[in-house]
C-alpha cells in the first residue's frame, strides 16, 4: 500500500526584517504624500545647524591654536622639558638596526618595556652632559615657527 501525505496548507509569508528587504521591497511599500515646503524648510534648518556648527569648529580650532612648546607648558602648567614632541630624524640603516638591537637586548636582560624613545633619551643625556649650549637667536625661532606654520596649513603652490 502506498504512503499518503498529507496537504498541509501554505504557511503565510512571515514579513521581511528590514535588513532582508531589498530595494524592489522599498519601491512597493506605500509611500505618503510629501509636502514640498516642509523639505524646503527642513533643509533651510540643516544648512544652518550646519553653518554654526562650523562657525564653533573654527572658533575653537582658532581658542585652541598652540603655536610653540612654550604655549604648551603655559596652557598645560608643565615644564617645558617634560613635554613630548614627535620628530622625523633621518638618520643611517645601521644606526637604526644598532638602536633595535640595543632596545632588544635590554629587553631580553629583563627590562621588558624599554622603548627606542628612552634609548634615545639616554644617548641625548649623554651627548648633551657637560656640553656648553648656546640657544638660538630669537629671529631664527621665529622662522622654525613660521615654516611649521606654513607646513601645518599646507604651503599653497
Amino acid at each position: 500500500m502506498a504512503k499518503s501525505f498529507k496537504q498541509l496548507p501554505a504557511k503565510p509569508e512571515a514579513a521581511k526584517r528590514i535588513s532582508e528587504k531589498d530595494i524592489l521591497d522599498f519601491l512597493e511599500q506605500d509611500r505618503s504624500p510629501v509636502d514640498l515646503q516642509t523639505v524646503k524648510e527642513k533643509a533651510a534648518q540643516a544648512r544652518e545647524r550646519i553653518k554654526v556648527l562650523n562657525a564653533r569648529a573654527l572658533a575653537s580650532r582658532e581658542a585652541n591654536d598652540i603655536t610653540s612648546v612654550t604655549d604648551v607648558a603655559t596652557v598645560t602648567n608643565v615644564p617645558e622639558e617634560d613635554i613630548d614632541v614627535r620628530q622625523t630624524f633621518i638618520i643611517g640603516q645601521q644606526y637604526l638596526e644598532q638602536l633595535k638591537d640595543y632596545v632588544h637586548t635590554k629587553r631580553t636582560k629583563g627590562q621588558y618595556e624599554y622603548t627606542q624613545k628612552q634609548a634615545l633619551h639616554e644617548a641625548l643625556d649623554m651627548l648633551f652632559k657637560g656640553a656648553k649650549i648656546e640657544p638660538r637667536p630669537a629671529h631664527i625661532r621665529q622662522q622654525e615657527e613660521s615654516r611649521k606654520q606654513k607646513i601645518r596649513r599646507g604651503i599653497p603652490k
